[in-house]
């Protein structure tokens, strides 16, 4: 794999040293004017205006050699930050828990490089996604094979390599035993449980409910039981289910947990190698975590504060109202205190859902205590361990007012950043640059416009972001579409021909080209008959 790694001098970022306080985002800030300078997360933060990722001004890296807008720019400090909270979650939870990456979440290579040196299994859906995991050196013992639809080539190479199997159904259970006995090989299984678990999540995101398409049934589990039982070369070692994605309910979690764990008891027994525990679903992310605590439960916070004098929640609380502290990360640490969990759980039933995403403590607290301590728990997080840590960086093409709607026209579009269309969710927009409109030069907070944010795709659902509010941006400005970790750059199109853009992981003061932009040369050569007709 070739990487291009660039400097800091090579962007063009001068070496002037900021002396800068960072304040934390709100949306109180977007709405009535945010401090010049103010952290995002680990990995981006706002300097007199400009956005960097780490110690990189990002609309400097679109004058890179090789690279244009839009382009993907990731931090590898935050996607670390995000293993480890999940790592030092495990080492507290006092049971034996594995890690392993959801590749479907973003398979670029560097990113399963950087979770394997960081000591993480693989989860993976496809053949190809096992040839890639195999082919950067992961140990097949240190994979996990899912699906619901397996070709056999897929399954010849999973048994063959050795993998961890998820088998989903009668059908697939069938097949696992035809490849093993052509092939002479040893299938290591898990059996994919449906729990008949509703995570309140949307609907296609959805995998553990009664009628989905994953999982085995319980009035179909003794068959496959009895299968897996009556062919030597199947060696059951394990059980799994998977609810959905976005999930901010860590009961949820406990639950699947539980279905586990009963069926764990009742047949180890009669598979003694059994002692797998694969917990899948994933945690979803704060993509609103600039919003502002309502008024109703400011009140509920200060009239705690009063009535109990306490010190630590009055400081917190403060730290909060002053832009030190997101609205989530408050209510993480809150939790904890001795009258904490009462006020959150006041302040459950009126703060916006986005706010309340669980922490990996969250998940491991809830299912440690029902955990056998002889089982291994394998958890599969994607989302929350790269989401957060990229932006698509854009440029924006124009904009257009009328008297219903005001667009910010950029280059970037659903073929980049598809879950607005897909599933109507929410993605952060922000001008990644001050705006050199002539009208801005001395603006004020009331200069903003309410806009929506849309690409150029011939399709009225490319959108990435309605109704936000906004300075007018001049033609070419950077602006940024933050937490694009996860499921964009993998659920990437060439719709209307555009070529898929570049990829960045930003070190510090160092870039890598991680992934290089298309060109039409490289969509045109699938095409048998063109180049006869171009010539």
């Amino acid at each position: 794999m070739v990487v291009v790694t660039y400097t800091r001098t090579e962007c063009g970022v001068d070496f002037k040293n900021h002396d800068i306080t960072l304040a934390v985002l709100n949306m109180e800030d977007i709405i009535h004017g945010h401090p010049k300078n103010f952290q995002i997360n680990l990995g981006f933060q706002y300097e007199e205006d400009y956005l960097y990722c780490e110690d990189m001004r990002v609309c400097d890296l679109l004058n890179l050699k090789d690279v244009s807008s839009p382009v993907y720019v990731y931090s590898k400090k935050q996607i670390e930050a995000n293993i480890n909270k999940y790592k030092t979650a495990m080492k507290n939870s006092g049971r034996n828990i594995q890690l392993s990456y959801s590749v479907k979440a973003n398979m670029n290579p560097s990113i399963l490089e950087l979770m394997r040196n960081h000591g993480l299994f693989l989860t993976l859906v496809s053949g190809h996604e096992l040839r890639l995991a195999l082919d950067l050196g992961q140990e097949p013992g240190k994979i996990v094979f899912n699906g619901n639809g397996k070709m056999n080539w897929e399954v010849d190479l999973a048994c063959r390599s050795g993998v961890l199997l998820n088998v989903d159904s009668i059908f697939n259970m069938r097949q696992t035993i035809d490849v093993c006995k052509a092939g002479g090989y040893v299938a290591n299984v898990l059996f994919r449980i449906n729990p008949d678990i509703n995570p309140n999540v949307h609907g296609y995101v959805s995998t553990g409910q009664e009628g989905s398409k994953f999982g085995i049934s319980a009035d179909e589990l003794e068959e496959v039981l009895e299968m897996a039982t009556t062919f030597e070369k199947i060696r059951v070692v394990g059980l799994h289910c998977h609810i959905g994605s976005t999930i901010r309910e860590p009961e949820k979690f406990k639950q699947s947990t539980r279905v586990l764990v009963d069926l764990f008891n009742k047949l180890r027994s009669r598979f003694p190698d059994l002692y797998v525990l694969n917990l899948g679903g994933g945690l979803s992310i704060p993509y609103k975590s600039q919003i502002s605590l309502p008024q109703k439960c400011k009140q509920v916070v200060q009239c705690e504060i009063d009535k109990n004098d306490d010190q630590e929640i009055a400081r917190l609380y403060d730290n909060l109202l002053t832009s030190k502290l997101t609205l989530s990360t408050f209510l993480e640490a809150i939790k904890p205190l001795p009258r904490g969990k009462e006020i959150f759980l006041k302040l459950q039933e009126q703060v916006p859902s986005e706010c309340l995403v669980p922490e990996p403590n969250d998940l491991l607290s809830s299912i440690s205590d029902i955990i056998p301590p002889e089982a291994k728990v394998i958890l599969e997080p994607g989302r929350s361990l790269v989401g957060n840590s990229a932006i698509l960086l854009s440029r924006v093409l124009g904009t257009k007012l009328s008297k219903k709607k005001n667009f910010i026209v950029i280059d970037g579009a659903m073929t980049e950043v598809i879950r607005p269309c897909l599933y109507g969710a929410y993605h952060h927009v922000e001008l990644a640059e001050p705006s050199r409109a002539a009208h801005l030069q001395n603006a004020s907070d009331q200069s903003k416009l309410v806009w929506d944010v849309v690409g150029p795709v011939c399709e009225s659902a490319d959108f990435i972001g309605k109704d936000r509010l906004l300075f007018t941006p001049h033609e070419g400005c950077s602006i940024a579409v933050f937490d694009t970790g996860a499921y964009c750059s993998s659920m990437g199109s060439n719709y209307n021909m555009r070529v898929r853009p570049a990829e960045l992981l930003v070190d510090g003061e160092k870039v890598k080209v991680i992934r290089r932009s298309e060109t039409f040369e490289d969509m045109m050569k699938l095409y048998t008959n063109y180049y006869c007709f171009s010539q």
